[in-house]
């Protein structure tokens, strides 16, 4: 419901009990499904106001020049760190020819990969 756009930044996210009735889903699941958006950084968890929508960055665009490799994988809790992804988030390596490679949260980052063929008109 965040990321298709539902919710908005600050909306009332509902409560377990909504959650789980409306996916028919136990409300232990609603609670843990809950707790991972919170660790993720998409909500934010308040006693007796409930859970809202948190501010998220904008994604960022990123440039694949000539040979340049991309790939995915989980990261190592220290890469984890050191891009700011959320715990179960992969991350895109994004290795340029003569560059060190760099790593960007999946959920954070568009590649553009450029093409050598114009389309007909």
């Amino acid at each position: 419901m965040i990321r298709s756009g539902q919710l908005a930044e600050g909306d009332r996210v509902p409560s377990e009990v909504e959650l789980a009735r409306e996916h028919d889903v136990s409300r232990d699941t609603a609670r843990r499904t809950l707790a991972v958006l919170a660790e993720e950084g998409l909500i934010v968890r308040r006693r007796g106001v409930g859970s809202i929508v948190a501010a998220t960055e904008p994604v960022r665009e990123v440039r694949a020049g000539p040979g340049t490799q991309i790939s995915a994988r989980l990261p190592t809790a220290a890469e984890r760190e050191a891009a700011q992804a959320g715990r179960w988030v992969p991350l895109l390596a994004v290795a340029t020819p003569g560059w060190p490679e760099r790593l960007y949260p999946a959920d954070a980052v568009v590649v553009v990969v450029p093409t050598a063929v114009e389309p007909p008109d």
